[in-house]
């Protein structure tokens, strides 16, 4: 072979030695969660808040004399762990201890509110559904599809909602699973994450690896186990790849056993939503990707990647070339 090629194809391995080693993983990280903020969802959010305006008060209309007080905003963008590739805007209707005589009519009510008398020419009607324990709504704004889940919940006693935040809300059966009812406090849930912030960015880095991978985890579980992963660590690093590697590490030696409860409701054990099967696959997938980042840090654009639609275009010059199969 020439020497010239002999010495290009030597400078090329070493100039993607060079850029593999300056690879910043935090910097990278980063880069994801600029790329998934909801600011760049700007004009589509307008319209989900402003119809979410609507509904609040289309509720407070009919339910005025029922209602424990105006709907309250829930889900991860009342939590800011929203991503913009897949949020939630949704609405919780608190109503008076006795506004309804059961929980399962409280709930047909609102149903049947929307179904038969709610009138917005956006709103599908053929697609309204009765959730496990919200009311399923879709909508077509100019031409985009806009869900949002509408969740009745009823004080556990006169005046108490006020005191307390805590509703009860009826759960539909499923399957062979009778109907029930459980207890939340929305604004319990909201509260236990305000002010984490470092937690937070964390969640939703691995939320955006859920979704990219199409991992079928609950939100929530992800919150109480990254809140718990931090809580845990005696010192936490101020390093954002090393925050997120401690909480993989932490799943990974930890979810097959962890007992998480909703700090909203001792009764609501949330790691008992998951499966043996499925808490085993979690630490498995967390086992993998720490070992594959360790073979090679640049691995890590795998499974944190930017949105491509929003990333900042420019690449280094020079930047190694990597096979993008899926470890996990």
């Amino acid at each position: 072979m020439d020497s010239s090629i002999c010495k290009q194809i030597i400078d090329n391995n070493n100039l993607n030695k060079k850029i593999i080693m300056d690879f910043n993983k935090s910097e990278h990280l980063n880069d994801v969660l600029e790329s998934y903020k909801m600011k760049h969802v700007q004009d589509l959010m307008d319209r989900y808040i402003k119809k979410r305006n609507q509904i609040k008060e289309a509720l407070d209309k009919k339910y005025s004399d029922k209602k424990a007080t105006s709907a309250i905003n829930s889900g991860s963008y009342a939590k800011h762990t929203a991503v913009n590739i897949k949020f939630d805007i949704d609405l919780c209707q608190p109503f008076k201890y006795d506004s309804f005589s059961t929980l399962e009519e409280m709930t047909d009510d609102v149903y049947s509110f929307f179904k038969n008398e709610y009138e917005d020419n956006d709103l599908a009607k053929y697609a309204i559904r009765k959730q496990r324990v919200s009311i399923g709504l879709t909508f077509y704004i100019d031409g985009q599809e806009v869900k949002m889940d509408v969740v009745p919940g009823r004080e556990l006693s006169n005046d108490d909602y006020s005191k307390t935040n805590r509703l009860n809300l009826y759960v539909r059966s499923k399957a062979t699973t009778p109907a029930t009812y459980t207890q939340t406090n929305i604004q319990g849930h909201i509260n236990h994450i305000k002010g984490r912030d470092k937690e937070r960015n964390v969640i939703r880095l691995l939320k955006i690896w859920r979704c990219n991978k199409n991992k079928d985890i609950k939100s929530f579980f992800i919150e109480l186990i990254t809140i718990r992963a931090f809580e845990n660590c005696s010192s936490v690093s101020s390093d954002l790849w090393e925050q997120l590697k401690m909480t993989m590490e932490f799943i990974r030696d930890n979810v097959k056993s962890i007992r998480l409860v909703d700090p909203a409701n001792s009764n609501n054990v949330v790691s008992e939503t998951m499966s043996d099967l499925e808490k085993e696959n979690l630490a498995n997938d967390m086992k993998n990707m720490l070992e594959r980042i360790e073979e090679n840090r640049e691995n890590l654009k795998i499974y944190f990647t930017k949105n491509e639609k929003f990333a900042n275009k420019e690449e280094k010059q020079g930047a190694a070339i990597l096979t993008t199969k899926s470890f996990s």
